[in-house]
This record gives structure tokens, sequence and C-alpha cells, in this order.
């Protein structure tokens, strides 16, 4: 993590693009990733890295869809760094945070309602609802996330789900829309 040379901005956000998810309190804002499973295809040089890790997300029931999901990372929140509120897209899914990393000042808000990490306790919840976080310290702040079915969902609306989302996908890569 200290060198940096693995990690990615989330979202690929371009300068001119950053104002609209982050915002800086004290410096420059940063929310890097450093992902295990991006757009469902695992990057097995960072799983090498990190066996223990994926193991964990390997237990998970991780939401499976071709060229879309799993989505599994960690999480990096620079000093300073507030992520403005957002909505996910579906609730066929729930996030998974892992706290790792946590100094004071750190907090996520999801419909409302404040929860502040603490190293170690899962936190999990449905993205499509508003939800922001922060962190307001002097030190970086790291998450494990990962993407699972929501578990309202039963295997066979699961694997439906799955052909229809890949299909969908399918479908806009042969029409050129992105």
């Amino acid at each position: 993590m200290n060198s940096g040379d693995r990690l990615e901005p989330f979202h690929q956000i371009s300068l001119g693009e950053t104002a609209k998810y982050l915002r800086g309190t004290s410096a420059a804002p940063a929310w890097d990733t450093y992902f295990f499973y991006r757009h469902g295809t695992r990057l097995d040089d960072h799983a090498e890295r990190c066996p223990q890790t994926l193991s964990a997300l390997e237990a998970m029931p991780l939401t499976r869809i071709r060229e879309h999901a799993p989505e599994s990372l960690y999480s990096i929140l620079r000093p300073g760094t507030e992520i403005l509120p957002h909505r996910g897209v579906t609730n066929t899914r729930l996030v998974v945070h892992l706290p790792l990393i946590i100094p004071d000042d750190c907090a996520l808000v999801v419909g409302g309602e404040k929860r502040v990490w603490e190293e170690g306790r899962v936190l999990i919840f449905d993205d499509t609802f508003e939800h922001e976080a922060w962190n307001r310290s002097h030190q970086t702040r790291v998450v494990l996330i990962a993407d699972v079915w929501n578990p309202y969902l039963h295997e066979a609306e699961q694997a439906a789900l799955a052909d229809l989302i890949a299909a969908i996908g399918d479908f806009n890569q042969d029409c050129g829309i992105k």
C-alpha cells in the first residue's frame, strides 16, 4: 500500500470529474483501490500477493455475473477525503465492508443513518440507499469491500439475474453502448 504502484483510483475518475464524487477537507481527495475481482475477472497478481484475503473472499457468497461481478477490493480513503452522496444501481446485491484500518473521524452514512466502522466488525448494506463516507483524520482508512447476493434471492433467482445482466451487457456491447 505504501508504494502505491498497484493502486488505482476508484472508478477511474478523471481530474475534471473528481468534484462530482469526492471532496477534500484538507488535501487533494483520493479514493484508491486494490482490486481482487474487477468486473467479474480475478486479478491473479493481486490475489497471489494476498492469499489470505482471497481465501476469505472465496468463502463468501460473492455475486457472480459474467463480465460484471464480483467486485472485491481494498478501498483506500486518503486523509481528508469525503465520498459525496451517491447510490448503487441494484438491490440484488449487498455491499460488505470489513474495516481493516480505521482512524478516528471516519464514518459511513447509509439512508441517513451514520455508522462508524470498527476494525474487524463487518458492516453490510444495500447501496441503493443514498450513502456517503468520509475520512476526516490525518491517516489512511482501509476497508475490504465485496459484493454478495441479496440473501432474499433464491439460487434460481440469482442464476436468472446473472443470465439477464450478462445478456444485457452483451446487447449493449453489440450496440456500442457502454
